[in-house]
């Protein structure tokens, strides 16, 4: 079993959104941008978790949106939370490193704090399989030597996640997107607290 798979999210909420990690309201704040950034009229989200940033989804822009996650459980919330999006949102379970055949095809791809648990080759064949045109990717990029998850009273309901967790370097992200013909179109950057901070890649065929 995934180490995803026995973190609840009620867990993982409490812990992204708490001011000292503040991952939660960040990455919240960048997903109005990855899904009001491109001309294109499908997404997939890559690691849908509980949905957070899907209330940014314009429903006159968007005729399909796909959330992707390992966890039934997070898919289930989702489908709840974003119940009036009806037919335009699909959940769907899939293990991005072993099952990227069985992605759907979707112009634009959002992925945030997800290659770091699936790995650049995976990620990689799981981007062609979508045949998307724009890949947006949120990376976390420690800038002490702290450990990659913040102190929280929830710290050890991810535990299991040492043995999944790849650390993510920029340069590493943009060759691997170059390999498979992606060119960079832009980068940004949010601090976090405990001297961490999210880096935006936003990638074009």
């Amino acid at each position: 079993m995934n180490p995803w798979e026995e973190i609840s999210l009620s867990d993982y909420e409490n812990h992204m959104s708490l001011s000292s990690v503040n991952q939660l309201q960040a990455m919240n704040k960048m997903m109005k941008f990855q899904f009001e950034a491109y001309p294109v009229t499908s997404a997939i989200v890559f690691g849908v978790a509980g949905g957070n940033g899907l209330e940014h989804v314009n429903l006159k822009k968007y005729s399909k949106i796909y959330g992707i996650d390992i966890n039934n459980a997070y898919l289930d919330n989702v489908k709840k939370r974003y119940s009036f999006m009806e037919d335009i949102l699909e959940c769907k379970r899939i293990d991005l490193t072993c099952e990227p055949d069985m992605l759907p095809e979707a112009e634009l791809v959002i992925a945030n704090l997800v290659i770091e648990y699936v790995g650049l080759e995976p990620f990689k064949k799981g981007i062609l399989k979508t045949g998307a045109r724009y890949v947006s990717c949120i990376i976390q990029i420690n800038t002490d030597e702290e450990s990659w998850v913040s102190d929280s009273p929830y710290l050890h309901s991810f535990d299991g996640l040492d043995a999944v967790h790849h650390q993510m370097e920029e340069q590493s992200l943009v060759m691997a997107m170059n390999e498979i013909g992606f060119d960079m179109l832009k980068k940004d950057a949010m601090p976090l607290p405990n001297g961490k901070k999210l880096v935006m890649l936003d990638f074009e065929r």
